[in-house]
């Protein structure tokens, strides 16, 4: 038997049911605003946790916006808007309720992103042979698809886009999983506010990725990119390369230690 876990995104979740059911500004003192966020944010955990009849998971989240990325790129997401306050307000009382579903809440160890957290776990649940399902809204976690591990795509009006290793190309522009992190790389990424390299925009970077195939041939053998613009550019901009590969790469590695019935979900 298949044993299946999931894994939530809840910062991108929080912000997808605020937004969706357009609560800001809204008077919030104890009114319907906050029953009906409470009650769509309940309802679509619940809805995804009986999908596949998912007996472990957990929903992780944020705790801080400085990271390890913002020590390398300070500007790092500095283009987003805070959280709203009324969301803020909220927050204790969302987690509290999602644990008592039965799911185990986990905020991202200082100095990384709820993105480092779910690469780690998804990583050593798929080591123990488990089939692991990811649900988020961003785009970055693609690069954590496997044969075991696949992103559940949280679109418009909560429908779902299934990434898996066997779609993956088709839905990515023929590009791979572990290719993701060279691609923003190279051409940015604006909702994290960082640019990528001049004269790569997204179909040279493609066609270059596809040349070369890996990171480290790509590093080898630049210097044989015919085009003399698009050769000078990397080679002039190696260094800024491999710092937003740093950037652009969800960390799989994190010391965290944990049990699997610390994921059991007690339905």
């Amino acid at each position: 038997m298949i044993k299946r876990a999931i894994l939530i995104d809840g910062s991108s979740l929080i912000y997808r049911c605020f937004y969706a059911l357009d609560l800001r500004g809204k008077e919030v003192v104890g009114d319907e605003s906050k029953r009906k966020f409470m009650n769509l944010l309940l309802f679509q955990t619940r809805k995804w946790i009986n999908l596949n009849n998912y007996a472990y998971g957990a929903m992780l989240f944020d705790i801080d916006r400085k990271s390890f990325r913002t020590e390398l790129l300070p500007e790092y997401k500095a283009n987003r808007d805070p959280m709203p306050q009324e969301l803020l307000n909220w927050l204790a009382e969302a987690t509290s309720k999602v644990s008592e579903l039965g799911m185990t809440v986990i905020f991202a160890p200082k100095g990384y992103e709820a993105d480092d957290l779910a690469g780690t776990i998804s990583k050593k649940l798929s080591d123990f042979d488990f089939k692991v399902d990811i649900f988020t809204t961003d785009k970055d976690f693609l690069q954590l698809v496997t044969h075991l591990i696949s992103i559940y795509r949280i679109k418009k009006s909560f429908q779902i886009e299934i990434n898996n290793h066997l779609n993956f190309a088709e839905l990515n522009e023929n590009l791979l999983p572990f290719q993701i992190p060279l691609f923003k790389a190279l051409t940015g990424d604006s909702s994290d506010n960082y640019p990528g390299i001049p004269q790569i925009g997204a179909k040279t970077a493609q066609k270059i990725i596809n040349q070369f195939k890996t990171e480290k041939k790509f590093f080898s053998y630049l210097q044989e990119i015919k085009e003399e613009k698009i050769r000078n550019s990397l080679l002039e901009n190696v260094e800024q390369i491999k710092k937003f590969l740093k950037i652009s790469r969800i960390k799989i590695d994190l010391d965290y230690k944990f049990e699997l019935s610390d994921f059991v979900i007690n339905k």
